[in-house]
């Protein structure tokens, strides 16, 4: 202890008795005593000469004092080392400091939380050594620190609930041979892997957890794989037990955890560990300086089907619009531009529009209303998500703040929606599993599109507008707008808005007309020579499709108005017009579908086979009579048929009787052979339908195979036009037997 000599008060409050009473006993028990210095006089008392319960309560209030005093370890160390335990050298013990330092938080904890308990014990049982009772005093101390009557903060018992004296005692023995950093814990120290010198094999396996993730945690499959690669290629590797893969492989991955999400899941890499310390836009300084751009289909289906929410926000305010489409189109995404422009006006000089890089956003209508009002577009990199933060952000608070709430919902993963199938009873599902007018079934279909659309407008202006922001530092966006003192650029004649939103294009006049979107645009002045070979823009009008508007290219004040005679008056809007083509060149397809259909039901493929088939039938049914021929005469002819007999008569045969027979044989032969040939040659079989015909005629003179009559059946069902021609042919074989 820090002091060794006590007063009568002191004791008495130890001892919880009068100052007299420890007077008494003091002279009595002749303790070693001295003159106190200071005022009032009196003697002090020893500490080897108080009652055992005196320096037992001494001991606690010291060891309180200790676990709530700053002691660093350095300094809890030297506390231990002068109870009389040999201490390390100066050299082990700035090892031991050194290794302490590089241990994980929580093996630290652990080793502080040993060292107060050790020195805690020692301070308590000082008073129990000196009367040669320290066995009794670490049994208390024990006992004390189970009953949480020790003054140690609350984490020492969360890390440690009890001790033992001979818990303690191995403490005390590894903090004098090992230092501070041995009280974290003796775990088992790595044992050497084989894979370390087998640096092929450890190849092998990186390159297959990363190329097959899924086999990262299958040990034994990773084991079985190398061992048949290795008898495979002959490679001389020494490949270590199922155990030992298992350790390599974790340790591996913990030490390349973002490298390896990078390669196997880049989507999980780009949300947890791609860096985001950089500002986005950070010239951006006022309200309608950037606008974001994106579409992600709605996660509720609808009576009308599933829908896609058009989006864009306004990244200085998070000011949101929202437009409900059937697809994320040109013509949606336009549609959003109109009334966004006329709710918030035009974006800045120098605007920047960030997009999407779908289809639909890079489309020429498109692209050309950001060129024709100045304003410069962005697209992100195909799945890009962070190079559009804030309408990404937009829509997963939409997604989890209301699309959970809809009727109809589907889940916005697969987890989801197993939930949502499990509300189904197992019986009815597997009845209606494979029935498409039940698709829909699973969902509470009670929203229309409008409905959605309006929702979607209150929750923006009376929820989200008004919601406070942690990106806008505790503010909303209406605040944030009305901070910023913004002057509106507005559009003041919408109607020029509706035109400039039908831009079609750009087109060259050559011959008086022009031909966009299918339609033939002739105007008078467009006859004059002036204007044949400019280049122009097109708008269409919004209510007619059979009008346009028509600008020279860098010329804003001249303009000419040109019409389709065909659609003229029909007041047919060019969104009307543009479904209307959609939905003939769906039906335009479907029909093509159908008469493929059709040609592959009847076998027109094969038709000209029926054809020859027929006239060849028709061909031997007819019976030719025969005529007398009639000697054709012709002078040159007749000259030379006297010469022939003239041969005949004067030339007699130069074989004998047997080289003639012999000669006759070999002819016969010949013969023979050919006729075989032919007939082979004439049951060669190019097709199905030969095949069906052959066996339709052999059953003529005997029993089909199983086989054989199982494929004229499924010939038959499949093909009804040569099903008539076999039932011919083997209709002989039932008149026969009849």
């Amino acid at each position: 202890m820090t002091k060794e000599w006590f007063s009568t008060v002191e004791i008495a409050e130890l001892l919880d008795v009068g100052d007299r009473r420890v007077r008494d006993r003091a002279k009595q028990e002749n303790w070693q005593k001295q003159r106190r210095q200071g005022l009032g006089g009196g003697f002090e008392y020893h500490l080897n000469s108080l009652p055992l319960e005196a320096r037992q309560k001494l001991a606690k209030q010291e060891a309180e004092q200790i676990a709530t005093s700053p002691t660093s370890l350095m300094r809890a160390g030297s506390a231990v080392a002068k109870l009389q335990m040999p201490a390390v050298s100066q050299t082990e013990k700035a090892k031991s400091i050194q290794q302490f330092i590089n241990l994980p938080d929580k093996a630290q904890k652990r080793a502080d939380a040993k060292m107060l308990i050790v020195n805690a014990k020692a301070k308590f049982c000082m008073p129990y050594l000196e009367v040669r009772k320290l066995v009794d005093g670490e049994k208390a101390f024990c006992e004390a620190y189970v009953k949480r009557s020790i003054a140690l903060p609350e984490w020492v018992f969360s890390v440690i609930s009890s001790v033992s004296v001979v818990t303690i005692r191995r403490w005390e023995n590894v903090l004098t041979k090992e230092g501070v950093s041995a009280l974290a814990g003796k775990y088992k120290v790595e044992r050497p892997c084989l894979l370390n010198d087998e640096p092929d094999l450890a190849d092998f396996l990186k390159g297959l957890i990363t190329a097959k993730p899924h086999l990262a945690g299958k040990a034994k499959q990773l084991k079985k794989l190398a061992e048949i690669y290795a008898i495979k290629t002959d490679m001389p590797w020494q490949i270590p037990s199922i155990s030992s893969i298992r350790r390599w492989v974790n340790k591996w991955i913990s030490q390349n955890q973002a490298a390896f999400t990078f390669t196997t899941n880049p989507k999980k890499f780009n949300d947890k560990y791609r860096t985001a310390v950089e500002q986005t836009y950070p010239w951006m300084a006022a309200p309608n300086d950037v606008w974001e751009f994106d579409s992600t289909p709605v996660d509720a289906m609808l009576k009308e089907g599933r829908h896609t929410i058009i989006a864009v926000i306004d990244c200085f305010t998070r000011r949101v619009k929202l437009l409900v489409s059937p697809t994320s189109s040109s013509e949606g995404i336009c549609l959003l531009m109109r009334k966004t422009l006329l709710a918030w006006g035009v974006p800045n000089q120098g605007g920047l529009m960030r997009t999407d890089n779908g289809s639909d956003y890079v489309s020429q209508r498109t692209t050309s209303i950001y060129h024709l009002l100045d304003l410069e577009q962005s697209r992100a990199n195909p799945y890009s998500g962070w190079e559009k933060p804030f309408i990404e952000r937009f829509f997963k608070t939409l997604s989890h703040d209301l699309i959970e709430l809809l009727p109809g919902y589907i889940g916005h993963n697969v987890n989801d929606r197993e939930a949502i199938e499990a509300r189904k009873e197992f019986a009815v599902r597997l009845k209606e599993r494979n029935k498409k007018e039940n698709e829909k079934a699973d969902y509470d279909l009670r929203m229309t599109q409008p409905e959605l659309q309006q929702l979607l407008d209150n929750w923006v202006d009376a929820y989200y507008h008004l919601r406070a922001h942690d990106g806008l530092k505790g503010k909303t966006p209406n605040e944030v707008y009305r901070a910023a003192q913004y002057q509106v650029q507005s559009v003041e004649h919408p109607e020029a808005l509706d035109l400039l939103l039908n831009h079609v294009g750009e087109y060259t006049i050559l011959k008086g007309f022009i031909k966009a979107g299918g339609l033939r645009y002739t105007a008078p002045e467009m006859l004059e020579h002036e204007w044949k070979g400019q280049r122009v823009r097109v708008f269409l009008d919004p209510t007619d499709v059979a009008r346009a508007f028509i600008y020279p290219i860098n010329n804003w004040e001249t303009r000419i108005e040109a019409v389709d005679s065909r659609l003229l008056g029909q007041e047919i809007s060019p969104a009307a017009y543009r479904q209307t083509k959609k939905e003939e060149a769906k039906a335009l397809r479907s029909f093509r579908a159908e008469m493929k259909q059709l040609a592959k039901t009847f076998n027109i493929g094969e038709i000209h086979q029926t054809v020859i088939e027929h006239y060849a039938k028709q061909a031997k049914s007819l019976v030719e009579f025969p005529t007398q021929p009639i000697a054709h005469q012709n002078p040159s002819l007749m000259a030379l048929t006297e010469a022939a007999e003239q041969l005949v008569k004067t030339n007699k045969p130069g074989y004998s009787d047997q080289q003639i027979e012999h000669l006759r044989q070999k002819r016969k032969a010949i013969e023979e052979r050919k006729n075989t040939i032919n007939q082979q040659h004439a049951t060669l079989v190019r097709n199905e339908h030969e095949k069906a015909r052959l066996l339709a005629a052999e059953s003529l003179n005997r029993e089909l195979t199983p086989k054989e009559d199982a494929f004229l059946k499924d010939y038959k069902k499949h093909n009804k036009l040569g099903a008539k021609r076999i039932d011919e042919i083997m209709g002989h074989k039932r008149r026969a037997t009849n």
